[in-house]
């Protein structure tokens, strides 16, 4: 059973006493209630719909009924006036894409029951500046936070076992993210274009730097990577042309192809490994090869310079 009660769009189950908003044209200020009345029965208003407010591009805020616990994917997509959101306590999902291209959301505080970020679920919020994150949520999907190129710092919380793949792809002006030591993976690309990271901790938690992890990340400085990583992955380090040493660790077993591909300011290269990794195609240009130094443990200067791609380094030395 559909019908409109207060302009907003209902779909009524007699069966639970449930109600969930549906797709209309909204404007402006929008209260969605937790109970609604129909015909004389009195319903609970526990769902929005998929594409519920999709390009409702003149509404500017809403504020979700406590009763609500789940939005659907790209409920509020394309609603590019939209500046303010409040959740209902009860909220524990938020659909992929839910808030997509929202232009003028500048921040917004994730329920505390949320259990997760979903895909896109905050893509292209060119606006988007501060972001409050419940301590439920578990994991952050892939282009969760693509394009959000205001968005300069966000706290995860513990909890938190992944970042997928590419999702903070964009974040051009983001300086700081704290990730707890829960993590346990951090997917390709993630941090894809982070043009504003100065430097960076691996968390000691993985095994693995990903494709593309910090590619184009051109003002990264300074990275700390533990004695945890097994493999450097392809073009892991593409493009990072402020980088001027890195070091790998003793634990290193293979290096992707790329990986250090238009690393153009390194000069200092330095491998703890006292047997060379794995590299199946070339790793740098020939820029790095020529003008970074790389510095092998004692005696292992002929392990390295007799090494597939390795050899192909210029300058090899001793670590002092």
């Amino acid at each position: 059973m559909i019908a409109t009660v207060d302009k907003i769009k209902y779909e009524f189950s007699v069966a639970d006493r449930c109600a969930a908003v549906l797709n209309d044209r909204y404007s402006g200020s929008l209260r969605v209630p937790s109970y609604v009345t129909y015909d004389g029965v009195n319903y609970e208003v526990t769902a929005v719909s998929e594409k519920a407010f999709a390009a409702c591009d003149s509404l500017v805020e809403i504020v979700l009924g406590d009763e609500i616990r789940a939005v659907g994917a790209e409920a509020f997509a394309g609603c590019t006036a939209l500046k303010k959101v409040v959740f209902g306590s009860k909220l524990m999902l938020l659909g992929a894409a839910a808030f997509s291209g929202c232009t003028s959301l500048e921040s917004i505080e994730l329920p505390e029951n949320l259990l997760s970020i979903e895909p896109s679920l905050f893509d292209g919020c060119k606006a988007l500046r501060a972001v409050v994150v419940g301590s439920s949520v578990d994991g952050v999907g892939e282009y969760a936070f693509c394009g959000c190129e205001s968005l300069q710092e966000i706290a995860l919380p513990d909890g938190v076992k992944y970042i997928d793949g590419w999702a903070f792809r964009g974040c051009r002006s983001l300086k700081n993210i704290k990730i707890p030591v829960s993590v346990k993976e951090i997917r390709k690309g993630a941090f894809w274009e982070c043009e504003s990271f100065t430097e960076f901790s691996v968390p000691s938690t993985l095994n693995n730097i990903e494709q593309g992890l910090f590619g184009n990340c051109s003002s990264l400085e300074k990275i700390e990577i533990p004695e945890t990583i097994l493999n450097v992955g392809y073009g892991a380090f593409y493009n990072c042309s402020s980088l001027k040493e890195l070091t790998l660790p003793s634990s290193l077993q293979a290096v992707g192809e790329q990986a250090l591909r238009g690393c153009s300011s390194l000069k200092k290269f330095t491998m703890l490994s006292t047997v060379a990794p794995m590299c199946s195609r070339d790793i740098a240009d020939t820029k790095v090869y020529s003008d970074a130094t790389l510095y092998v443990p004692k005696d292992c200067v002929g392990e390295y310079g007799f090494a597939r791609i390795w050899d192909k380094f210029a300058n090899v030395e001793e670590i002092a």
